[in-house]
């Protein structure tokens, strides 16, 4: 239950915001919207979420290695991919114990790569990229969930 309560959260609050003004139909650039039908909302903007299911002893690994090593390697090597990047921490445990950590890059840029091991080789070369990845892949209870949304 307390799952579902933070996917729907996490979605409903990225989802909400929106890069031109409704109330008073207020259109940045019309090439961005979506003119067939009339709608404000941006035709290209998808959001990808990556669902992370981490382990209890790992949870503190897993978020101070995001913090510290995976987004500063990512605004290094593509600030755009970089600013399009949320990364949550939860407050409390899940009823399993495990702790689940959320990407959410909005707009997801389809085009620049997300690929964190790429990314980690890119920064810290071959070698020490795979000791961190392997650092990163040790702290999930399960696998990744990617669920991408328009």
């Amino acid at each position: 239950m307390k799952k579902i309560f933070i996917i729907t959260l996490s979605f409903m609050a990225y989802s909400c915001v929106l890069p031109v003004s409704i109330g008073n139909r207020v259109i940045e650039a019309p090439e961005a919207t979506n003119e067939k039908n009339g709608s404000v909302y941006q035709s290209n903007g998808t959001t990808m979420m990556a669902i992370n299911h981490i382990l209890p002893a790992k949870s503190a690994s897993f978020e101070m290695m995001n913090k510290t090593i995976i987004l500063p390697a990512f605004k290094r090597n593509d600030i755009d991919v970089y600013n399009s990047l949320k990364f949550l921490a939860p407050e409390e445990p899940n009823e399993d114990g495990t702790y689940t950590f959320v990407y959410v890059a909005k707009p997801y840029l389809e085009d620049k790569n997300y690929d964190i091991l790429d990314i980690l080789i890119a920064e810290y070369g071959r070698p020490r990229a795979e000791e961190y990845f392997d650092i990163w892949l040790s702290c999930f209870a399960y696998e990744q969930e990617v669920m991408s949304f328009r």
